[in-house]
């Protein structure tokens, strides 16, 4: 089992969406896979069809006293995912300020040894976010094509350091790139020169089959199996199985 938390530089850098594209290609390739949300915004069940109206999730559960797990879903393609479901803004249930409580939670699971967990893990602290570090193995960040990524690299690594995130651990992605515009390929050699082979060898590149995927309920492959963001995710899918299964050897 391996588990990779995804966050954002920043907020709107499309973290939930990397989260459900990287489920679903590697779904696809018959790989066991679960994503859990851990974000309050309970955005990433819709990449998986789930109805808009439905509440249901994990921090519900767990904040009733109820088994948090039992809030899994099963998309027709194979996902299991777990929402986070509809919660108040100030509640937090006790068992979050147990720094170890999800990675112990997630080792009781007993999934198959093969199986990848990816958590879409808010990009600001608070306890969601240190659990999440807590139990990955390797955090991914998603990057935005924008200047304000490069300035904001040197202190969100000194954030994740203090949740025991080193260099080795962190892991970097550019998403929404856009290759006809010059401050996008400014960006990335920037960013390429600054994180070198902890950034992924290709970005993500801005395809609007991703938001119409969503709009119709779809996971993207099915929607849209040869477009250009399917073909980046199952790169950026590659290039993580590598990196995952060396940093569950090391642990």
């Amino acid at each position: 089992m391996s588990i990779l938390a995804i966050t954002g530089i920043k907020g709107g850098v499309g973290c939930t969406t990397v989260a459900a594209g990287l489920a679903a290609v590697w779904a696809r390739q018959a790989q066991p896979v679960l994503a859990l949300d851990l974000c309050r915004r309970n955005l990433l069940r819709l990449h998986f069809g789930q109805d808009w109206s439905e509440r249901d999730g994990w921090f519900g559960r767990l904040a009733a006293g109820d088994d948090w797990s039992e809030a899994a879903w099963r998309t027709p393609g194979g996902i299991l995912f777990v929402p986070h479901g509809a919660s108040a803004p100030d509640e937090v249930p006790a068992a979050l300020y147990d720094a170890r409580w999800l990675a112990g939670e997630l080792e009781r699971l007993a999934l198959p040894a093969a199986c990848r967990l990816l958590l879409d893990t808010p990009g600001v602290p608070g306890p969601a976010r240190s659990q999440a570090m807590a139990a990955a193995d390797r955090v991914l960040v998603v990057l935005a094509p924008e200047p304000v990524s490069c300035g904001l690299l040197r202190p969100l690594e000194v954030e994740l350091r203090r949740h025991g995130i080193g260099p080795d651990r962190l892991l970097f992605v550019l998403n929404g790139f856009d290759p006809s515009r010059q401050l996008d390929r400014d960006v990335e050699l920037l960013l390429r020169e600054t994180l070198a082979e902890r950034l992924a060898p290709l970005p993500v590149c801005r395809d609007e089959a991703v938001r119409e995927a969503l709009a119709m309920q779809q996971l993207l492959p099915d929607y849209a199996p040869y477009s250009q963001a399917v073909d980046d995710f199952l790169q950026l899918a590659a290039w993580l199985a590598v990196r995952l299964a060396a940093g569950t050897e090391g642990r």
